[in-house]
């Protein structure tokens, strides 16, 4: 009698008489079969579907318990589960950045999605072409008593509680041996609710503040306050009595301010003539931290944003301004004869376009692209400029001797 296969996993069944002096080598191929059903771990790196295929008395792909899933694809991706008439059970992971659909048979019947970097354990019921998939769940929503073997790592998400009516009913945080704090909101308002000892927000490093902050709007703790140490305002510092600037400090240097200085960055209208040095600052808003810059520094930046500098054009190139920037543009033409054409591009009305011919060797052709208008230069060196007025080019040739 000829050999069979087991229906699941395609162990071999040697029939009765048959294979012999080869038992030893299907013996040992059943072995691995079965190994891999066990323990196997088989990483597949993901360029688009895959096929895990159970072959009867042959190792394959499909015999492997652990299926790990790597290497980012460009979209989601299915996984077959063949042939479509054997039960399975895996355990997949998916290491890859898309959706993997688990599936047997058509995938008319049930399929599973494991969704990008997290896992799941699979079964198929060998259906043939309207198989089933399903997964069996992780879910801690039924175990009453869950407990941690360690810390507890929240990935990046959220612990997220409900409204608690009370102090102690559900959606409250409790810290300490019984309920000697709680944390809880209550719909409309959210409460610290200390049962035990002293309430203390402190600390445990020198130098480090304690901050209380507010979003749109607060009531103020206490009226008349006094501080007599150092007093931090990390946001929005709100006076409705009278603040002396005498007073106030960086937590080392009293204010130095008058209040003449204290009115002008309050917006006032008075001015005097000043004569601007380099060693003058100007005050700026430095994405929300207000910061003092050299007038040195802020001549450099204009000078630097006024006008482009380009690597030299060496060969026919159209020159296409990408910012509202005037362009000095040297054109090498060493080796060749070079035709420039100049579009608009993000030209502004009165801005130009300088084109240098950097050496006597061969021509320079220039098209200017808005109004067809065009020049060829010779080999002398020389120098062309245009002008943009908002809707075309005009320009001017100058000689260098």
């Amino acid at each position: 009698m000829a050999s069979t296969y087991t229906a699941n996993t395609g162990l071999e069944k040697i029939g009765s008489g048959e294979q012999a002096g080869a038992w030893g080598t299907t013996t040992n191929t059943n072995f691995d079969i079965i190994d891999d059903a066990l323990n196997g771990v088989l990483t597949i790196e993901v360029s688009g579907a895959i096929t895990l295929t159970t072959s009867n008395g042959a190792a394959s792909n499909g015999h492997n318990k652990v299926i790990l899933l790597t290497t980012t694809t460009s979209g989601a991706f299915n996984v077959t589960i063949a042939p479509n008439d054997v039960e399975k059970l895996y355990f997949i992971k998916n290491a890859t950045d898309q959706t993997a659909t688990i599936l047997q048979g058509g995938g008319s019947g049930t399929t599973v999605d494991v969704l990008a970097g997290t896992s799941a354990i699979i079964y198929a019921d060998g259906g043939g072409a309207n198989a089933n998939v399903g997964n069996i769940s992780t879910d801690l929503l039924a175990d009453t008593t869950p407990q941690l073997g360690g810390n507890l790592d929240v990935n990046g998400k959220l612990i997220k509680f409900g409204d608690a009516a009370t102090a102690g009913s559900d959606d409250t945080l409790e810290l300490g041996a019984g309920d000697d704090l709680q944390l809880y909101h209550d719909g409309t308002n959210s409460y610290i609710a200390n049962a035990t000892g002293a309430l203390k927000i402190a600390t445990e490093t020198s130098g480090i503040a304690v901050t209380i902050g507010h979003t749109t709007s607060e009531t103020t703790i206490a009226d008349n306050a006094t501080i007599t140490g150092n007093a931090s305002v990390g946001g929005t510092l709100g006076v409705t009595g009278v603040l002396t600037y005498a007073s106030l400090n960086d937590g080392t240097t009293a204010l130095a301010a008058t209040s003449a200085e204290l009115n002008i960055m309050d917006g006032g209208t008075s001015a005097t003539s000043t004569t601007v040095v380099d060693a003058d600052r100007l005050v700026l808003n430095d994405n929300g931290t207000m910061v003092q810059a050299a007038v040195t520094d802020i001549s450099t930046y204009m000078n630097g944003n006024a006008f482009a500098l380009p690597s030299a054009i060496s060969s026919t190139s159209t020159l296409t301004p990408g910012a509202a920037k005037s362009i000095y543009q040297r054109v090498d033409t060493s080796s060749a004869d070079v035709t420039v054409t100049v579009a608009v591009g993000s030209l502004a009305i009165g801005q130009y376009v300088v084109l240098d011919k950097t050496n006597t060797s061969n021509s320079m052709t220039i098209t200017w692209a808005s109004n067809s208008g065009g020049v060829s230069l010779g080999s002398d060196v020389d120098i062309a400029v245009g002008f943009y007025n908002g809707t075309a080019f005009s320009f001017i040739e100058t000689i260098k001797s």
